[in-house]
């Protein structure tokens, strides 16, 4: 259920965007936000911490993109995140000796270092292909395009990445049987 909270915001921007502009979609996209972030501790007790990250990227951008009056802060968002993201997938590889994505999945999932190591690379390599799609559509393509590769292209891209890497694991472990 957490999963499909998640996609309330985006959609509610999507949709406030199609009837009004960017800023009341912006405006929208805060409250929706900050409401599931709030659902979500009540609901489940705990929020992880990329629902903080993106609760405060979505209020500090979305200020930024009403002060303004200009769309391009919102859109600079998805851009510098999924740089952060694929930042951290590769710093954490570098220096710390237990890759980042074998601290969000390992308690669910067993893996060898080796594959930990490269689930890690592949999805910094994701993240970084997806913040120069977001960057070259967001100076080259209308705001209505970008609207619907922001919401609809990228989510569909993560979803079928994600079940991608969920095939992949799953072939190991049945291989390891």
């Amino acid at each position: 259920m957490k999963f499909f909270l998640n996609f309330v915001p985006i959609f509610t921007f999507f949709i406030v965007y199609k009837l009004y502009d960017m800023f009341i979609a912006s405006i929208l996209l805060m409250i929706s936000t900050i409401l599931i972030c709030v659902l979500i501790k009540l609901l489940f007790k705990k929020i992880e911490k990329i629902d903080y990250i993106n609760c405060i990227s979505v209020v500090f951008f979305g200020s930024l993109t009403l002060f303004f009056h200009n769309s391009i802060y919102i859109k600079w968002k998805v851009t510098i995140i999924y740089l952060c993201f694929s930042i951290s997938f590769i710093i954490n590889y570098l220096l710390v000796k237990k890759p980042l994505i074998r601290q969000l999945l390992e308690e669910k999932i067993k893996l060898t270092d080796c594959i930990w190591k490269q689930l890690d690379i592949v999805w910094s390599i994701f993240f970084l292909i997806c913040a120069i799609m977001n960057l070259y559509i967001m100076l080259y393509a209308s705001e209505n395009m970008w609207m619907y590769f922001k919401v609809f292209g990228l989510t569909i891209l993560t979803l079928c990445f994600a079940l991608t890497n969920i095939i992949y694991i799953y072939f190991l472990l049945s291989k390891n049987k």
